[in-house]
């Protein structure tokens, strides 16, 4: 359904700025990097993706992508996509890169493009609905909760969320785990100048949440914080494919860190494909690397997410009928409303004035993993619209060009001969 903006998805409008919220992140113009895009992904080579891949990679799983679409034609998503639960295409390319970010192929350039974490795995897109005043339409987000649900998906990502709890909404992601479906949410993203609340459906019961990690382990320039987070990965400057021009963009958020945790939990179910939804999730936060401070934290939940322990891990995991998340990440939501659902949810939960702030968990996957490595979850991007404008203070200009350059489309710079989509001369970034 549709209504009013919610925090989650109300644009932050001060005189010149604009943001427009997509998924999680922003996206911008900015000068091209020296490096192909698989390397710029970071987060492979600290997970040691390669040797992940000789123990797993994702086969036989299957990845319900609730979003803005996926574009199937896109060269390293070629041969990953299933035919979508209701319509084709991506409305603006955040579902495009989200899908990217699980099963990407990384074909272009010969063999330089976007890698997923689970190359092994498919996709399944469900194309969402615009809502008129920006986001999703929540009708729209829930039909495609319960249409997944009845699918042969396994994992379904939500890469969305909002600060208003529909009951449609909670009785769809209810719905898809009595079905044994693995629900992953994106946590929130957190602009400076805006409170906190609670994120749906990334709080409801049983949901695993997902914030967003920077290269040192360290929170996510925009992470949140919240008693809804189970688990933290990768999120900050994550290349990614989208329908720009140049068919990639850098993004950061939640939305990307959970892309990446839907990835990893492929890689373990195609390992352990008796175990049900909740034995993953139950690995997932067992052999997460644990935070400094006391789990489960509000900021990192149980830790980050580490691919090669989770698949190196030998112990017993846990009951089949049990979600180790419900009663102790979450809440029960509460109270009615309408409103869209923001492709980047923004919501966070600041520490009290006197809480030290979050130091961060380990940066690397190095340690008794029996050489196993992880694949990261990183999700959520945002596309912001700048605006030049009086009354703008100083300090939000700043905190805007800064999001720009993380956030901003990027060209990628083969050692070969480019693809036949980027055409010489078109400049070295997306200019939209």
């Amino acid at each position: 359904m549709s209504g009013r903006p919610t925090r989650a998805s109300r644009p932050s409008v001060l005189l010149g700025l604009l943001v427009m919220i997509l998924v999680g992140g922003s996206i911008s113009a900015a000068p091209a990097q020296a490096d192909s895009i698989r390397a710029q992904q970071w987060y492979l080579d600290t997970w040691k993706i390669d040797d992940v891949w000789k123990a797993a990679r994702g086969a036989g799983i299957t990845i319900a992508v609730v979003d803005s679409g996926v574009d199937a034609t896109h060269e390293d998503l070629a041969g990953q996509i299933l035919p979508s639960l209701n319509a084709p295409g991506d409305q603006n390319g955040h579902g495009t890169g989200m899908a990217s970010l699980i099963a990407g192929q990384g074909r272009a350039g010969g063999g330089q493009g976007v890698f997923g974490v689970a190359p092994g795995a498919k996709i399944l897109p469900f194309r969402t609905n615009p809502a008129p005043v920006g986001g999703v339409d929540q009708t729209s987000l829930a039909e495609g909760v319960r249409l997944a649900a009845d699918s042969s998906a396994q994992i379904i990502n939500l890469s969305v969320g909002s600060s208003i709890n529909t009951p449609t909404l909670e009785e769809s992601v209810a719905y898809a785990l009595s079905r044994g479906k693995m629900v992953i949410a994106a946590g929130g993203n957190a602009p400076a100048d805006k409170d906190g609340v609670q994120l749906y459906p990334a709080a409801y019961p049983g949901v695993l949440s997902v914030s967003a990690v920077n290269r040192d382990g360290a929170p996510a320039t925009n992470s949140v914080r919240g008693p809804w987070i189970s688990l933290s990965a990768p999120g900050e400057e994550i290349p990614r494919a989208c329908v720009t021009q140049s068919h990639y963009c850098l993004g950061t958020g939640s939305s990307d860190a959970t892309a990446l945790t839907s990835g990893v939990a492929a890689l373990v179910w195609s390992v352990h494909p008796d175990w049900t939804a909740n034995q993953v999730i139950r690995r997932l936060i067992d052999t997460a690397n644990r935070p400094t401070e006391p789990v489960p934290s509000d900021t990192f939940g149980y830790g980050a997410v580490s691919p090669r322990k989770a698949l190196a891990a030998t112990d017993t995991p846990g009951p089949a009928d049990v979600n180790p998340l419900v009663g102790v990440r979450g809440d029960k939501p509460s109270g009615p409303a309408t409103a869209a659902a923001s492709a980047a949810p923004s919501a966070a939960v600041g520490p009290p004035a006197s809480a030290p702030p979050a130091k961060g968990v380990a940066e690397s996957d190095d340690g008794n993993d029996d050489g196993l490595v992880v694949p990261v979850l990183v999700g959520t991007a945002i596309i912001v619209a700048l605006a030049a404008g009086a009354g703008v203070i100083a300090t939000r200009r700043r905190r805007a060009r800064e999001l720009a350059r993380r956030q901003a489309p990027i060209a990628p710079q083969w050692p070969s001969q480019p693809p036949t989509y980027h055409p010489p001369g078109s400049g070295p970034y997306d200019r939209r």
